[in-house]
């Protein structure tokens, strides 16, 4: 009634260590939005790294909200992007979906694809995957709700 027995939302920890594994990461991560920034390639330690604003699909609630998370992807043998250059992303970008295309086992490849007028992706080789996804603060008021005309 006052929301005395509601319970808050807890923050996301999810590890990906199979292809399957990141088909609900995927779905997580859509309308994610980042900005340029926000992402960093270190090649030295064969990683990349996104943080963004998250949307949360997954709560049930009248209130649109969105949490501060990070997505790290390890084991990265290869990066190629389109549609932007990694070392200076543009501002903006939302993420449409991560997807895997398998290589020899464990190795695959991961797309990550954004929205938009370039259609900019991702084609991230890794020897295994080796996702991590975590919120880094709890969920809050979005401002709205993301639309998907059909």
């Amino acid at each position: 009634m006052f929301g005395w027995f509601h319970k808050k939302p807890k923050p996301l920890r999810l590890l990906a260590q199979s292809e399957e594994d990141v088909v609900p990461l995927s779905a997580l991560l859509q309308d994610a939005a980042l900005r340029g920034e926000d992402v960093r390639y270190d090649a030295r330690a064969r990683a990349l790294t996104l943080r963004f604003n998250r949307f949360c699909h997954e709560h049930k609630s009248r209130t649109p909200l969105r949490a501060a998370c990070a997505l790290q992807i390890g084991s990265i043998t290869g990066l190629q992007s389109r549609g932007f250059d990694v070392q200076r992303p543009p501002q903006g970008m939302t993420i449409l979906h991560l997807a895997t295309e398998p290589l020899e086992a464990p190795a695959c490849h991961l797309y990550l694809r954004f929205a938009g007028k370039a259609a900019a992706e991702l084609k991230i080789e890794v020897e295994a995957v080796d996702l991590l996804l975590m919120d880094l603060a709890a969920p809050h008021r979005a401002r709205s709700t993301p639309s998907h005309p059909v």
